[in-house]
């Protein structure tokens, strides 16, 4: 960094410093017998507290920007984890709230530590638990076991980085130390305080107008050294918070529930066994009767693979595994028609809970929207009210565009987003219509067509649109594999039981 540059960002510890040293500095070289003989004395005293009164504000400028330059400083530590859900995000707000009105610590004393690390813990605590009494002891024995191992494994990493011959040093080595601190320490602060303070009296006493010089110095420089170190102090301590803060949300959130090895082994048991190690996402496919799905799971897979006609042909929710060449393989679920019982519909919601993204089907000719409307609703206040789950997204296939008028003119591709043509202002048209009757965002929406004895129109764009969404789709693949497996298991509570039982047999049988 160049000095022009150093000088214009850190103008205000430069002006600082200046402000304080300059004086003493001057009186080095002036020398207090010159100052005290020529009479100088009073003009240097004027100076320096001219100067002096800098300090004050440019003490808090310091602050202001050492703050402000911590929190850009700290870059993607400071942001947010992708995968996190509604309430981790609003826990991780607390945490910057909790980082901005802590003071730097002065790096002296334990206790702001353990101080400031106990308060975020409490605030993520309770925003994850808000009905808890003791909402900090909401986590299981393995979460907080697996959170220790995640923090010895990044502690020991940072030591071997920072540490030098930290793979000499033993652990007999620090019990020196401590044994050596127990027993000298003390004897040696003292020793410390009463040797300077006799100093402090002899240098009064023989030098008295020196001895006023060095004590008000040193206790500017004391005060200057205090407020320097502020932007280091500052980056530090909010790096603590925040990772105190990162890691509660870990653990309180549920996201310790498993380690990578369970979950790997967690996705090998979401799929089914001719599956490959990664499960593909699951896309559940709902909406009217005859709005078109099972026709959309032959287009999506460039094959019949299920009954399609004018009248209701699913009668249940049915999995289909899709691997159409050039794009990513899909577990597609068509599910029953809406409208067609309210056994089906009650449904839905099952199945939501079991979707990584839903694809709502959807016919451009079908005016009447109150079914699918209800439906969504009911899916947007289960997602809602899931607030520690990631809901899957919505995107909308906007089906039968083809028999939009002019029913006669079908000559595709149609640009809708300029339509010049009739049909293409008659499927934008239908697509606005959509967007206000479902409150969907009209991006969201993709027009396809599937006419009989026809190849399908705009297959690709859905894929394509599937494809931007896969990974948000994984993200809450995960997230529900880490729900489902925090409830309890009978038969890993019957093997744990099991094992439990052969160690109390195993140890009567030893016992002498």
């Amino acid at each position: 960094m160049r000095f022009g540059e150093f000088s214009r960002r850190f103008w205000p510890e430069v002006l600082l410093t200046i402000a304080v040293v300059v004086p003493w500095l001057s009186l080095l070289a002036l020398g207090i017998v010159w100052l005290w003989q020529g009479g100088h004395v009073w003009r240097w005293a004027i100076a320096t507290a001219a100067l002096s009164l800098l300090v004050w504000p440019l003490s808090r400028t310091v602050r202001s920007r050492a703050n402000k330059e911590a929190r850009i400083a700290l870059g993607d530590i400071a942001e947010p984890s992708h995968g996190w859900t509604k309430v981790e995000r609003d826990a991780w707000d607390e945490v910057h709230k909790i980082a901005d009105a802590t003071e730097p610590f002065a790096f002296t004393d334990f206790e702001p530590f353990a101080s400031s690390a106990q308060k975020t813990i409490e605030a993520v605590a309770r925003h994850f638990h808000p009905q808890a009494h003791t909402a900090w002891a909401q986590f299981s024995l393995p979460e907080a076991l697996l959170l220790s191992e995640r923090l010895a494994r990044d502690l020991r990493r940072e030591s071997l980085r920072h540490i030098p011959g930290i793979r000499a040093i033993r652990l007999s080595h620090l019990l020196w130390v401590q044994r050596q601190t127990e027993r000298y320490s003390e004897t040696a602060q003292t020793g410390w305080r009463v040797g300077f303070g006799l100093w402090r009296m002899a240098r009064a006493v023989l030098h008295p107008l020196q001895a006023a010089g060095q004590e008000t110095s040193g206790l500017f420089v004391e005060k200057t050294a205090t407020v320097l170190s502020y932007r280091l102090r500052a980056y530090a301590t909010r790096l603590f918070i925040l990772e105190v803060g990162r890691a509660a949300i870990d653990l309180y959130s549920g996201r310790l529930a498993l380690s990578d090895a369970e979950v790997s082994a967690a996705r090998e048991r979401d799929m089914s066994a001719a599956a490959e190690p990664a499960a593909p996402v699951r896309i559940v496919l709902m909406g009217q009767i005859s709005a078109g799905k099972s026709s959309l799971v032959n287009a999506l897979a460039k094959e019949i693979r299920c009954a399609a006609g004018p009248v209701p042909t699913t009668s249940e929710a049915t999995e289909y595994r899709l691997s159409a060449e050039g794009h990513p393989p899909v577990t597609v679920v068509d599910m029953p028609g809406l409208g067609d019982s309210s056994e089906r519909e009650s449904g839905l919601l099952a199945q939501a809970a079991r979707a990584d993204l839903i694809i709502w089907v959807a016919s451009a000719t079908q005016p009447a929207r109150a079914i699918d409307r209800k439906s969504l609703d009911e899916f947007r206040a289960w997602a809602n009210s899931e607030l520690a789950r990631r809901p899957p997204a919505v995107v909308l296939a906007l089906t039968h565009i083809d028999e939009l008028r002019p029913a006669a003119e079908w000559a595709p591709p149609y640009d809708v987003s300029v339509p010049l043509r009739p049909k293409a202002r008659a499927i934008r048209a239908a697509m606005d219509a959509t967007t206000r009757a479902l409150d969907l965002p009209v991006d969201r929406i993709v027009p396809l067509a599937m006419p009989p004895g026809q190849p399908p129109y705009n297959i690709d764009a859905l894929w394509a649109r599937i494809a931007l969404e896969l990974d948000e789709a994984k993200l809450v693949q995960l997230d529900r594999i880490r729900f489902e497996h925090s409830r309890i298991s009978l038969r890993e509570l019957a093997y744990q039981v099991g094992q439990a039982g052969r160690m109390v047999i195993k140890g009567l049988v030893e016992s002498p």
